[in-house]
């Protein structure tokens, strides 16, 4: 696929290969104090993906069956860009779960960014997800992309607080603040860019941040314009996603701001309502 970054299996983002460990070898496994093995938490195999920007991003994922804990390995990962979300996001998917070795049947988990970014995109994604889940019986998650955006940031060392700047169009962005210590995220704004306000100097990461450079600069560090932190992909979305299972009408576009569509039919006297 022309444009497709594909990560081979069990290899780390920093490009370092990962050996294979035999859980039935004695160097490979794991003995309780009195030498008997801990329990085992299973493990699920995850279609994650978002379209909320630009880019179409897909990921498969072996995850531990919790929701919040336990380690998560991204096995592939492809980003295209995304000349429209509806035909990008399904062969993106196909060809991730082929680079992986399995099918639609093998999955066992379907996550989704449901927003906010492109209201056509976050659409498209919901409903992909919930199309997906139907076809194959997985259970649905749900993740933020703001909190997508800002996890590979957060999993770098000594990178202080991190603030998710997602461009929302008619020259405004959707922000929101993520604490290096886990702590509960600020709000979600919806705001034009000279109005944000960020004490303590934190990490600025995203489109929005690389757009309005020279006016959220004095907010804190913003990376250089090629740098993959300001990319909201499915690993990001893996790593910061809540697992747990919801029902499919959950699974909904978190638009933060009334829709591009609804505002030009408001803004025309002749639209049907």
């Amino acid at each position: 696929m022309g444009g497709a970054r594909a990560r081979p299996a069990g290899e780390p983002p920093d490009g370092r290969r990962a050996r294979a460990r035999d859980p039935d070898h004695p160097a490979g496994s794991a003995l309780g104090a009195r030498g008997r093995a801990p329990a085992r938490v299973p493990v699920v195999l995850v279609l994650a993906f978002d379209s909320s920007t630009n880019d179409v991003s897909v990921a498969v994922v072996r995850a531990a069956d919790e929701p919040t804990q336990g380690p998560r390995e991204v096995l592939v990962e492809i980003s295209v860009p995304s000349r429209g979300a509806s035909e990008a996001l399904l062969p993106a998917a196909h060809a991730a779960l082929g680079l992986a070795g399995t099918t639609l049947e093998g999955i066992e988990r379907v996550l989704v960014g449901v927003g906010p970014g492109t209201f056509t995109g976050i659409r498209i994604a919901a409903a992909a997800a919930r199309s997906l889940a139907l076809a194959t019986g997985a259970p649905l998650s749900k993740g933020s992309t703001l909190a997508a955006l800002a996890a590979p940031a957060l999993a770098s060392a000594d990178v202080g607080d991190v603030l998710a700047v997602i461009d929302a169009r008619r020259r405004e962005v959707f922000a929101q603040r993520y604490a290096a210590d886990g702590g509960v995220p600020g709000e979600i704004l919806c705001v034009r860019p000279a109005e944000l306000r960020a004490g303590g100097a934190p990490l600025v990461v995203g489109d929005g941040a690389v757009r309005y450079r020279e006016v959220l600069s004095g907010l804190g560090r913003i990376p250089d314009d090629a740098s993959p932190l300001h990319r909201v992909t499915a690993t990001g979305l893996a790593l910061s996603a809540d697992l747990a299972p919801v029902p499919a009408g959950e699974v909904v576009p978190l638009y933060v701001r009334e829709p591009d569509a609804e505002v030009r039919r408001d803004l025309n006297p002749w639209s049907k309502a």
